[in-house]
């Protein structure tokens, strides 16, 4: 079996891929204001979370075409979904889409990304972007160009290749950024349950080197490199909390706000001013390396037990969703090679915490897909219940156990999900059902 990657293999070249991560530094917990507070057994009832049907939150940061209804009929399975903004407000794409998938699933929300400190390059662009065919990127490059941001050296500062850095620490860049959104907010067919900000952290993360830049990056335009600048990175939190309190305002307390990013992870007082916050790679961002065992543990003040409490529960919430968009693959007891997506993980996780868990193709890691097995368990019958390694949660439907093998990635534990009387899903490495 010269050609079988080991899950040990998968998980080396995981962690090197996590330097693409938008979100990829590790948190830190002294970075944090003292504000989380300590854990209690109320901690492990959750709130709201996972009472709905799936459990399960669509990603999509691509066009899909939601009047197509098989696409409609699939995305809308899911409680909370995040799609492009661009194509959402494009009067020639989907227009109506968020539409069907409410007519299909009233209850489902639908939020747009939002780039919390960026403007693609294309989007000023008319051979790109053409103004009446996508109206919302080419504001919005308008409106935040004054805002370009610049290096110690005095180069355009870009966040990404092709895509500008704003110095979203002046205050007119942020209010021209939720200008833009409050101008585009009811000005199509489809009005958005609310936003998904890419990214907040304690700091502001670019990767270490962008193609073309020259200088490191410079907010305040004092020579100093941002991370070696701790009026500039206070200065950067104080402008995160400033665009979701602006935003709140600007369009008011219903609209949702999700955040990506470490901050919110273990900052209970920043996760308080959200409706809920994406752990990207999970749980590698959020809890400074793949210990799935670390994210569970209530001894942890950073546990997703206690984090369901955190953010604000006026909108469905709180939604807290746990993506991984990686793969491994593993020989099982009956020598077949298995491909295992780290996202099935993630929803045990999802389910015994209250939080959603985000699939992606396994080949098409931005691309959203639907879990291997699709479950029915219904309400869940109360909270989590610990028993040394194992972890229970009774629904009305069933119940999963989590048994904890090491914690760590590409097998952090063996689990057991039954429906209906049988077992529907389990892993007990190398076997596995399915």
């Amino acid at each position: 079996m010269r050609n079988v990657i080991t899950a040990a293999a998968t998980l080396v070249m995981m962690v090197l891929c996590g330097a693409c991560s938008v979100v990829s530094n590790p948190a830190d917990p002294q970075a944090n204001d003292g504000s989380t507070p300590p854990v209690t057994g109320d901690d492990l009832v959750p709130r709201g979370g996972s009472a709905g049907r799936s459990s399960i939150a669509v990603i999509d940061y691509g066009y899909l075409d939601l009047n197509d209804p098989e696409v409609a009929a699939n995305v809308a399975r899911a409680d909370i979904v995040v799609l492009e903004t661009s194509t959402l407000w494009a009067p020639n794409g989907n227009a109506g889409g968020v539409a069907a998938l409410k007519a299909i699933n009233p209850d489902v929300k639908v939020l747009g990304y939002i780039n919390a400190h960026g403007s693609w390059l294309s989007w000023g662009d008319t051979f790109v972007t053409d103004p009446e065919r996508q109206p919302y990127g080419a504001d919005w490059y308008r409106a935040t160009r004054p805002y370009w941001s610049f290096t110690t050296t005095g180069d355009t500062m870009m966040s990404w290749p092709g895509k500008v850095l704003l110095d979203v620490l002046d205050p007119d860049c942020r209010a021209a950024m939720i200008g833009v959104i409050a101008a585009h907010w009811n000005a199509h067919g489809n009005v958005l349950d609310g936003v998904f900000w890419d990214h907040f952290n304690n700091w502001l993360w670019t990767p270490d080197q962008v193609p073309g830049v020259d200088g490191r990056m410079d907010l305040d335009g004092d020579g100093i490199p941002h991370l070696e600048d701790e009026d500039e990175m206070a200065a950067y939190r104080a402008a995160s909390e400033a665009l979701i309190t602006g935003l709140r305002e600007a369009l008011g307390p219903q609209v949702i706000q999700v955040a990506n990013g470490v901050r919110a992870a273990c900052d209970s007082t920043f996760a308080g001013l959200l409706d809920g916050m994406m752990y990207e790679n999970f749980p590698d961002v959020g809890f400074g390396g793949l210990s799935m065992r670390t994210a569970l543990d209530p001894a942890n003040p950073c546990n997703l037990f206690a984090a369901q409490h955190w953010p604000r529960g006026d909108n469905g919430g709180p939604w807290l969703i746990y993506t991984n968009k990686y793969v491994t693959q593993f020989n099982d007891d009956q020598g077949q090679l298995v491909r295992w997506r780290l996202a099935e993980y993630a929803r045990v996780a999802a389910l015994v915490t209250g939080g959603r868990a985000s699939f992606h193709g396994y080949d098409q890691k931005y691309r959203y897909d639907w879990p291997s097995v699709d479950l029915g368990l219904g309400d869940p019958a109360g909270p989590a219940a610990f028993d040394g390694d194992t972890i229970v949660r009774e629904f009305a439907n069933g119940r999963v156990t989590l048994t904890f093998t090491g914690g760590d990635l590409p097998q952090p534990f063996n689990f057991v999900i039954e429906q209906g009387g049988q077992v529907v899903q389990s892993l007990a490495y190398p076997r596995h059902i399915p």
